[in-house]
């Protein structure tokens, strides 16, 4: 299906936050969504209407490996969570709108898989190259509750490390203020699924309006990729 003009990317797209000005993260998400889908990232599928829309479905290539360290200081890399379905997303220790919302879904979206979640890891890359020590992976970690989500990695590193997971992804971090928050920096809302094989199989995002919540498409998709092994 053919992917969605900017232009109608624009007008589906609504505020995601809680607690601040909707226009204002309206125009940083919307900014930030159509900058991450003109890096070239190839898909064939994509929903035509907010209300259809269960993500994009990326070509089956391999995800770019990594080796950074998460909140416990362990090395982790994704030839390490082979064997499993990882949700990858980019998260800002010092975010207080948009990574919150995320690191609630991932919770639900581990609560619903019950018995599966095991098969299943959540891992995100930190999203701030000033923000990089272990403490501060962990701080977050604690405050939104992501302890509650046993295959639960926020991954930090050098800034330089940082930049290269950052751009082998096509994820934008690190960017200008945020609108109204000058103290925290803007990040493109991204979420990919990668299979039990380390390949790419979709990207997801939840600023459309109507869509739905964004541990439904993680569960549905999780379940699906979880099915092919048998």
């Amino acid at each position: 299906m053919t992917e969605p003009s900017n232009r109608a990317i624009r007008t589906r797209l609504r505020s995601v936050g809680v607690g601040f000005a909707a226009g204002a993260l309206l125009v940083l998400v919307a900014g930030l969504l159509i900058r991450y889908q003109t890096r070239g990232v190839a898909t064939s599928e994509d929903a035509s209407s907010g209300s259809s829309y269960q993500g994009s479905r990326l070509d089956a290539k391999p995800a770019a490996d990594f080796r950074l360290t998460d909140q416990r200081g362990m090395s982790v890399s994704l030839a390490h969570l082979r064997g499993k379905v990882v949700v990858l997303t980019l998260l800002d220790p010092d975010c207080t709108d948009i990574c919150p919302l995320y690191a609630y879904q991932f919770r639900l979206a581990h609560q619903a898989l019950g018995a599966d979640a095991v098969k299943v890891a959540f891992v995100a890359f930190n999203a701030n190259n000033k923000k990089t020590t272990v403490d501060d992976v962990m701080a977050a970690t604690k405050k939104w509750a992501m302890e509650q989500v046993s295959e639960w990695y926020f991954l930090t590193g050098t800034p330089a490390a940082l930049k290269a997971v950052w751009a082998a992804y096509g994820m934008h971090a690190s960017g200008d203020p945020k609108p109204g928050k000058p103290d925290e920096l803007q990040h493109s809302p991204t979420v990919f699924v990668i299979d039990q094989a380390g390949q790419r199989r979709w990207y997801l995002s939840t600023s459309f309006e109507g869509a739905p919540p964004l541990n439904t498409l993680l569960v549905n998709h999780v379940r699906a990729l979880l099915e092919e092994e048998h």
